[in-house]
């Protein structure tokens, strides 16, 4: 069977966002109060990509009114779904939903640790802008990338 198409989350995948979130972080998590708010907010957009109440990938991406640049917030994929493509996929549908909304740019904060995620930013376009330095509740350093999405 084909993996379910990458789709924008409704109220009621709020539970599966909150139980990806929590498989796939230790830390520095999005809250379900944040998640709740994001379904709501015209200036946010999630993607997840599952069925019913298994999310197998989800995404936030937010928009200011004073910026040109749209910021990915947070993307997870669930550890059994890792290798597939899921993540690049997400990412390709984050571009190409910041660009329906006029954002030239799209950023995002990583930790300098988490390789996998460095990878597939670098491979997919993203230049390294700073480094901010304990940025993680845990003390780790974050790359802020960013990519042209002109």
């Amino acid at each position: 069977m084909p993996a379910p198409a990458i789709r924008v989350a409704r109220p009621a995948d709020l539970d599966a966002l909150v139980d990806l979130e929590n498989r796939c972080f230790h830390g520095d998590r999005m809250s379900r109060r944040s998640y709740a708010a994001a379904l709501h907010n015209p200036r946010a957009i999630l993607l997840v990509n599952g069925r019913g109440d298994s999310l197998l990938a989800a995404a936030a991406l937010f928009f200011r009114s004073n910026s040109n640049a749209a910021r990915l917030y947070t993307i997870a994929v669930a550890p059994e779904a890792r290798g597939r493509g899921l993540g690049a996929a997400l990412l390709r549908a984050c571009e190409k939903a910041a660009r329906k909304r006029s954002a030239t740019a799209l950023r995002l904060e990583v930790n300098v640790r988490n390789k996998s995620a460095l990878a597939l930013y670098h491979k997919s376009g993203y230049g390294i802008r700073e480094r901010i330095n304990r940025y993680y509740e845990d003390g780790s350093d974050a790359l802020r990338l960013e990519k042209p999405l002109s």
